[in-house]
């Protein structure tokens, strides 16, 4: 009951001076509306990119298959070297040299899609001007892109490299060969590795990799920060908060209020 009286005794003191904390609160608001109008606006374009596993067609004919990297892979790669330098070419000067705080610009989220093994990359970029926020976006996701096809021609190249040396072994055995049964066994299998090589070849020139484009990145119409009416509601119920504190303060120490 002692208890209940208190609070009861701290309500009506609050009440007391309600118009006066009101007042403040609004006056605070305002002030809070003001310096954040004065901010500068920042807005915010989106670009997607879908990657999905390669369709299996059941062909008689095998062709290597290059499967999609974990999404960590892709995220982790938006911010590495080779994707950074085409950014960095494209719009000199404006992202930061500091890998922290371009992550505060260009942003990558990943959603797995449910029942299936693809996966939808959200990339985002942050600027005062709309449209170049809309264009960081988009070059990004192209930047990405040329990345995942560059590693899958680098693997092709590999494995033509590979089967080039095993030709060049197959050569050097012909030439030691000591009848004409174990050339031409020889023979057969240079030219299967040279088709093979014809293959790779092939694909190394025509590969586009397994990300999409979804949807390119449109001007933004609105900025995302700041948020004038936002801001200056919380410093509005932080006033009022922090008036009922400070009375109930009060009222513990000197027992009364007012």
């Amino acid at each position: 009951m002692s208890s209940m009286t208190d609070f009861d005794r701290l309500l009506q003191s609050f009440s007391r001076y309600l118009w006066a904390v009101l007042g403040l609160s609004v006056v605070f608001a305002v002030v809070v509306y003001i310096l954040t109008t004065l901010q500068p606006r920042v807005y915010e374009a989106s670009a997607r990119l879908l990657s999905a596993q390669p369709v299996e067609l059941g062909s008689a004919t095998s062709s290597p298959q290059f499967r999609p990297l974990a999404a960590a892979a892709y995220r982790e790669a938006a911010y590495g070297t080779l994707v950074l330098e085409q950014m960095q070419r494209r719009f000199p000067g404006v992202l930061p040299k500091d890998v922290a705080k371009v992550r505060e610009r260009l942003r990558i989220r990943s959603i797995e899609t449910v029942g299936s093994s693809s996966t939808v990359f959200v990339l985002s970029a942050r600027d005062n001007d709309p449209r170049r926020a809309a264009a960081l976006a988009n070059a990004w996701a192209e930047a990405l892109r040329r990345w995942e096809e560059a590693l899958i021609r680098d693997n092709f190249k590999r494995a033509g490299l590979s089967l080039e040396s095993r030709i060049r072994w197959v050569d050097a055995q012909i030439a030691q060969a000591p009848n004409r049964t174990d050339q031409a066994v020889l023979r057969e299998l240079r030219g299967n590795l040279e088709r093979e090589l014809g293959i790779i070849r092939s694909l190394e020139n025509s590969a586009t990799g397994q990300l999409s484009l979804l949807a390119e990145a449109e001007v933004p119409s609105e900025a995302i920060l700041p948020r004038p009416l936002l801001t200056a509601g919380i410093a509005a119920i932080s006033t009022l908060l922090l008036g009922f504190i400070l009375l109930a303060m009060r009222e513990r120490l000197f027992g009364t209020v007012g």
